[in-house]
């Protein structure tokens, strides 16, 4: 009996119990026992990214799969753990996985277990592609004629000089328009600007304070 292969198992399992209810569907972790590879795998969620289930064996030997290179490797000290990462392992479908392995050494140094985990990224590049196809299909949204951040850079009264009165609008209805527009731009927002836009329209910020209150009625 092993003693250190046998909790480092039964330890991983329980681990394996919290991961059922958080791994999105694409994800798939596997515990192994390597002392009997042909029939290693002793714990799974998400089984159907590999279709493996428990009693199946390796995705690939030691001499195939970059993530077991540590089985050769008899330098290892005693009850540690090595991790292996960013190599692709294939199902036996020929599927690419994305994979990342821990391996769990005994007392001599040899490799006792594995825990894996394989993900499924074709889900993720469909969704990337369907992505990018309705983003493009999107127009570019059209550029604000003077939107609030370009205040900054431009003063309030160069803003106002924008502004012209028509040529049937009288002084009252012209005022009413500007508040309007600078409203809907968000201008009063910023901190001043209601006495700023009073003295450049050569009224009162009362006034201004009214015809705000009677474009929020709308």
């Amino acid at each position: 009996m092993n003693s250190i292969r046998d909790t480092t198992i039964s330890t991983l399992n329980a681990a394996l119990e919290a991961l059922k209810a958080t791994l999105p569907a694409n994800t798939e972790v596997v515990l192994h026992d390597l002392t009997q590879p042909q029939s290693s795998v002793v714990g799974i969620v998400n089984g159907h990214v590999s279709g493996r289930q428990l009693g199946d064996g390796l995705l690939s030997g030691p001499e195939d799969d970059e993530g077991f290179l540590g089985l050769l490797d008899a330098s290892q000290p005693p009850s540690s753990s090595r991790l292996f990462s960013g190599y692709t392992s294939l199902t036996h479908g020929g599927k690419p996985l994305s994979s990342a392995s821990t391996l769990y050494y005994d007392a001599s140094g040899k490799a006792v277990v594995a825990f894996c985990v394989n993900v499924d990224m074709e889900p993720v590049m469909r969704f990337r592609r369907e992505l990018d196809y309705l983003v493009s299909a999107v127009p570019a949204a059209q550029p604000v004629d003077h939107p609030v951040s370009s205040l900054p850079e431009s003063s309030l009264t160069a803003l106002l000089g924008r502004f012209q009165p028509g040529p049937m609008e009288n002084p009252k209805a012209f005022r009413l328009r500007v508040v309007s527009e600078l409203h809907a731009m968000g201008v009063f927002k910023i901190k001043g600007s209601v006495n700023e836009v009073a003295k450049a329209l050569g009224v009162t910020r009362y006034t201004i304070y009214n015809y705000l209150d009677k474009l929020n009625e709308h």
